[in-house]
């Protein structure tokens, strides 16, 4: 079976790891000016609005890859969110800029996740439906606003979208952490011989790694089925909260491990392993947290709504058969 990242072109791959590179992580704003010019900033967009007609395939290599560099910039939510719902409501002249979302909540946009993020889409409840408007972020929604028709289901599969942005972040730090957890048992020795040999500590690392391969499984069975085109609400839900589940019961376990294994230099702030597990941690209390997802998962089976590997790798079960 081919893994997410073998589908996602390897000049793509090239591009985004040298420009990466190229960038401190922390100088976000040199970053964001890269991937825009680069066509990165907005993959999945329509090419109407400057996007670049990507998939979630291509975007959720951009997001695990800012992730394992303990990026923060939110270009997942940016694109695979907020950008989507400009999409589904026929925004077609929208302004490029890095963009959060937000359901409306008094007369004020909430402030953005991130200090770069320019504009806010804004979702409003009335009594006929749901609304959109594109608007700067922080501002009161403008009385002369556009404000645009989307459906529920639209705003339903928006909240799917952020949770599983969160899950592919979750993932590519837990990637890093897994690296530097290996690497120092590599190269650290103690007694004479790297700490890596000794027993305790090579359970420590199988019992990390299971576990960032059991997430990084779930998590990228339900980007194949955000990219499918014309997946049902209910698949992606299932899909979203397997995923959800997955990684965020594995957060604990690769959190305690890696830092087991490190040891005390895991814990300066020189060290890049603390940074990447505060984010892990922050991002899987995020839209609900896990013990959320835990009940969905629950509900969908009392419901008889299947999330088996048939089902989440349809185009593969039918190559098959």
């Amino acid at each position: 079976m081919s893994t997410l990242r073998d589908q996602v072109d390897a000049d793509l791959r090239s591009l985004i790891e040298a420009v990466l590179q190229a960038h401190d992580c922390g100088d976000d704003a040199g970053l964001w000016r890269t991937l825009a010019e680069l066509g990165l900033g907005e993959l999945t967009g329509r090419e109407e609005r400057g996007g670049s007609g990507a998939t979630w395939r291509e975007a959720a290599e951009l997001v695990r890859a800012l992730a394992r560099r303990g990026c923060d910039l939110p270009v997942g939510e940016s694109d695979l969110v907020a950008g989507r719902l400009l999409d589904e409501a026929g925004v077609a002249a929208a302004t490029p800029a890095l963009r959060g979302w937000t359901v409306e909540d008094g007369e004020e946009v909430p402030a953005a996740s991130h200090p770069l993020v320019e504009r806010m889409v804004v979702l409003r409840r009335t009594t006929s439906g749901w609304r959109l408007a594109d608007v700067p972020a922080g501002a009161a929604p403008p009385g002369a606003a556009r404000w645009h028709e989307v459906s529920a289901e639209t705003v339903d599969r928006a909240h799917a979208l952020a949770a599983l942005v969160r899950a592919v972040q979750i993932t590519g730090a837990m990637e890093a952490v897994l690296d530097l957890a290996v690497e120092h048992a590599r190269t650290r020795e103690q007694f004479g011989r790297p700490v890596g040999k000794f027993q305790a500590v090579q359970g420590l690392l199988a019992t990390l790694a299971a576990e960032v391969a059991l997430a990084r499984s779930a998590v990228d069975a339900a980007v194949l089925v955000a990219a499918a085109p014309a997946t049902p609400l209910e698949q992606l839900l299932a899909s979203v909260a397997v995923a959800r589940s997955c990684a965020g019961h594995a957060a604990e376990p690769v959190v305690r491990n890696a830092h087991q294994v490190v040891g005390a230099i895991g814990t300066t702030q020189e060290h890049p392993l603390p940074g990447l597990t505060r984010r892990i941690l922050g991002w899987r209390s995020a839209d609900g947290g896990t013990r959320a997802w835990d009940r969905a998962v629950l509900q969908d089976s009392l419901d008889g709504v299947s999330s088996s590997a048939l089902d989440l790798f349809p185009e593969e079960v039918e190559e098959r058969s």
